[in-house]
């Protein structure tokens, strides 16, 4: 009678994982489209009758995110993680939920350059949490299953938009393998590679002096670093703003419309610093999409200076997989795996060689950022 007893055991957080997966992907999914429709609000929809963005919008809209923020984080709740650790995946009341969604929600919306990917994740943590409390779960071990699969569930809604658009792709792909991308692979990857590391860098300097609590200042600060960097691309480039704002990850895919050298230089360089500020001040979101979006800059310009070099595809992908393995701490394994998947995914299959040697590159080089000691937790 004991080992039909065991297996029950064994087998009851099941049920409760896949309610957690599947309500964590609906509601991630609903988290994805508040997060869009926000930013597409602020920094599309009211900007739209103005030839460029005024510097008061963009500066104090800012500044509303940075207060927010830090009423958030001191009044409400601070029970979120600072983006340069990366995803956590830990067990979240709604109590705690409310705080957490909130400070990510301020900083996103307002243009702040972190990613949707922590809102989401917080979003499946919360399912899981009240899914394994609702379903009677007691053992830490079933609790901790099914918190993991409500966050992976809530993780897996960033493919639904694409997958309903039919592709994930970034449009003309080579038909076979160009040998010369190979090579050209290199230079892209370590540009990628550097510029994220260098923003880590930053930023760990700047949550080491930022410490656990929130800081008015520091936040207000990053705001108008944040603010003057877009303004900056905006009088340099006549480009938008956006291009600097938010994480940008809807963004690669136009990218290779910039067909100027210069441009694509201030979007690199642009970015990187308010991606570093946004990284270390004390704001809430995720540190992968920004990343990506520096990346794939850094293989568009390869792609312009060298014109016998990689096809602009190519480079993009090589960026955005070197710029994601310079964001996490990945096994060999594990880097080369994602460096098939993306180059597959955001490609073809032709891609796939010159997305794994911008695998290796970008995971041969030095963490410098992991070497700068932050607080474990700054809330």
């Amino acid at each position: 009678m004991s080992a039909p007893a065991s297996v029950a055991t064994a087998r009851r957080p099941i049920p409760a994982m896949l309610v957690a997966g599947v309500v964590g992907l609906i509601l991630g999914y609903v988290a994805l489209l508040l997060v869009n429709a926000g930013i597409a609000l602020i920094w599309e929809d009211v900007p739209a009758s103005w030839d460029t963005t005024p510097a008061w919008y963009v500066i104090g809209v800012l500044l509303i995110a940075a207060v927010l923020v830090y009423v958030v984080r001191r009044f409400v709740g601070d029970t979120g993680h600072s983006p340069i650790g990366g995803i956590a995946v830990s067990p979240l009341t709604p109590k705690d939920y409310v705080g957490a969604i909130l400070a990510i929600l301020a900083s996103l919306w307002g243009g702040i350059v972190l990613g949707p990917e922590v809102a989401l994740v917080a979003t499946g943590s919360m399912v899981g949490t009240v899914t394994a409390k609702g379903m009677g779960l007691t053992d830490p071990a079933s609790q901790k299953k099914v918190v993991g699969v409500g966050a992976l569930g809530a993780i897996l809604a960033l493919l639904v938009g694409p997958i309903l658009a039919g592709s994930v792709q970034l449009g003309s792909t080579p038909t076979a393998i160009e040998v010369a991308q190979l090579g050209w692979a290199i230079p892209v990857a370590i540009i990628a590679t550097v510029a994220v590391t260098l923003s880590r860098v930053v930023a760990a300097l700047l949550a080491r002096a930022t410490g656990r609590g929130p800081h008015l200042p520091i936040l207000i600060g990053a705001a108008l670093v944040v603010a003057i960097s877009a303004l900056l691309l905006q009088a340099w480039t006549g480009e938008s703003v956006l291009l600097v704002l938010t994480s940008g990850e809807e963004l690669i895919t136009e990218l290779p419309t910039i067909t100027s050298v210069s441009t694509v230089v201030a979007i690199l360089i642009l970015k990187s610093i308010a991606y570093a500020v946004s990284l270390g001040a004390g704001y809430r979101g995720g540190p992968f999409f920004p990343a990506m979006f520096v990346g794939a800059a850094s293989g568009l310009l390869i792609a312009l200076l060298l014109p016998n070099g990689p096809s602009i595809a190519a480079a993009l992908v090589v960026g955005v997989v070197a710029a994601t393995i310079a964001t996490a701490p990945l096994k060999w394994p594990v880097a080369i795996g994602l460096g098939i998947i993306i180059g597959f995914v955001m490609g073809t299959w032709t891609l796939v060689p010159a997305a794994v040697l911008g695998a290796i590159v970008a995971r041969a080089i030095p963490r410098w950022g992991d070497r700068v000691s932050v607080p474990a937790h700054d809330g």
